[in-house]
């Protein structure tokens, strides 16, 4: 149960890097980013979220070394929310990169369960919050708001 469990986190990491983020610098001080500018921030913490949900994509040795690496795909998502807040994108992707930042903030907070039932051990809880991560609403959002900026022909990222 619990490598089936841990396969479903591993595409819910993947499904998070694929959503793609913000991170890098500039915009922070009010000025508008340019296409490439924010492009480059999206590339930015995309490859940091990547990297931190990475050791998800294999079963972890025990469900405290799970807990360990939701918290850093935790804070890499938090910090990554932070940095689309602190930008102002380009007019055309505004409403997208506020959803995508919302969203991405949620998640952090809804993997909570998941971390602290694989901090306890328990793999009842931790199935029955994969369970409820299956219907997490921030990832429907936050997947929303990067496919409406692909089709406004943004680059986000590695992601195709």
């Amino acid at each position: 149960m619990r490598h089936r469990g841990v396969a479903t986190l591993a595409a819910l990491g993947f499904a998070l890097a694929v959503a793609g983020c913000g991170g890098g610098g500039g915009g922070g001080d009010g000025t508008q980013l340019t296409k490439a500018q924010y492009e480059q921030h999206l590339a930015t913490d995309s490859q940091a979220i990547t990297k931190a949900f990475q050791p998800l994509s294999t079963p972890p040795s025990s469900l405290s070394v799970l807990a360990s690496q939701l918290k850093v795909g935790q804070e890499k998502l938090r910090s990554a929310a932070d940095d689309l807040n602190g930008v102002t994108p380009p007019k055309d992707v505004e409403k997208d990169n506020q959803a995508l930042a919302k969203g991405l903030q949620t998640l952090a907070d809804e993997l909570e369960s998941l971390r602290s039932a694989a901090a306890k051990k328990d793999p009842a809880l931790v199935q029955k919050a994969l369970n409820d991560l299956k219907s997490s609403h921030a990832l429907v959002d936050a997947r929303a708001a990067t496919d409406d900026m692909r089709k406004k022909g943004y680059k986000l990222g590695g992601f195709s």
